[in-house]
């Protein structure tokens, strides 16, 4: 085969191969992400459901609530930082759009959430290409007139495109037992601290006292939703490495919701989280911790168990 027909032979292939993607793409939907199935499949889903708890939060509370065999008055809508504030209040809305108003609801959430104001680099695949409906596009678009432009671009094009390619897409976790983890299990006496753990302590420090437009108007709209719901909101500081929390303290936005007239906990008051139980990331917690959270959780937040 001379190069002619070969570049010819492979234009037609990548070309094939583009139209049958997006065949798949227009006719049969699929999930990027838990982002993308919670928000356009499973609550899609719920109609008419009484759950006296609903739980809110980013990917540390989902790595802690979405494996676990909950109590049956508990729904799960947890899912990760990206979507930040707004993404929740947009959640919670469709969900008490088409079923019964719960008693409770419990926002979860790490700092970096009460920072994201829609301005990093995953925006768009966990926000912009999930909220579509066009009130919350009117919205958002008040705020930050810069997301949701029409303009083509290639990168946002094969993002949509992912959930089509992945012929998998994503699968919600199979939720198990909880198990019951002793603290001595946890105890380790070093001082393991990783690069990423010292350059977000340095982030922390710098942005203990922003209050960024985004996170502060709709976490205001999330406690309205509640008191015109009459439902009783907690928001809950989840575990930091201990640095993070000492900054985290002498913070504006720890100041900001100890005035609000909200149930307000955080959960490292509990227990002190050596940074030698998060990963690489330095946010994340990992394998016995997180056992060791859902423990902390069921008892001194909620009766998950």
């Amino acid at each position: 085969m001379n190069a002619k027909k070969w570049l010819l032979s492979l234009l037609f292939f990548t070309l094939s191969l583009i139209i049958l993607i997006e065949i798949k793409y227009q006719t049969s939907p699929g999930n990027r992400h838990a982002v993308d199935y919670l928000v356009n499949e499973y609550i899609p889903t719920l109609s008419n459901k009484k759950y006296e708890i609903i739980i809110l939060g980013d990917s540390l509370a989902h790595n802690a609530f979405s494996n676990l065999l909950l109590k049956k008055n508990i729904l799960d809508l947890s899912s990760n930082q990206a979507i930040s504030m707004a993404g929740n209040y947009f959640i919670l809305k469709r969900y008490l759009s088409n079923n019964e108003v719960p008693k409770e609801i419990y926002l979860f959430c790490v700092p970096g959430l009460l920072h994201n104001d829609l301005n990093q680099k995953w925006t768009y695949s966990y926000f912009e290409s999930v909220f579509t409906d066009n009130n919350e596009i009117k919205e958002i678009k008040r705020l930050k007139p810069n997301l949701y432009n029409n303009n083509f671009d290639i990168d946002k094009y094969l993002e949509r495109r992912k959930k089509s390619i992945n012929l998998g897409g994503y699968k919600p976790k199979k939720r198990l037992l909880p198990v019951e983890i002793d603290e001595k299990d946890l105890k380790k006496d070093l001082n393991y601290m990783n690069q990423k753990i010292k350059t977000n302590i340095i982030k922390t420090d710098k942005e203990k006292d922003l209050m960024e437009s985004i996170p502060t108007t709709y976490l205001n709209k999330i406690i309205k939703l509640c008191q015109e719901n009459n439902i009783d909101f907690t928001l809950v500081i989840e575990p930091m490495p201990k640095e993070y929390n000492a900054i985290f303290k002498t913070s504006k936005w720890n100041k900001y919701l100890t005035e609000k007239k909200i149930i307000y906990i955080n959960i490292n008051d509990y227990y002190i989280f050596n940074t030698y139980f998060f990963r690489g990331d330095g946010r994340h917690i990992r394998g016995k911790a997180n056992q060791y959270y859902q423990n902390l959780i069921d008892k001194h937040i909620i009766d998950i168990y």
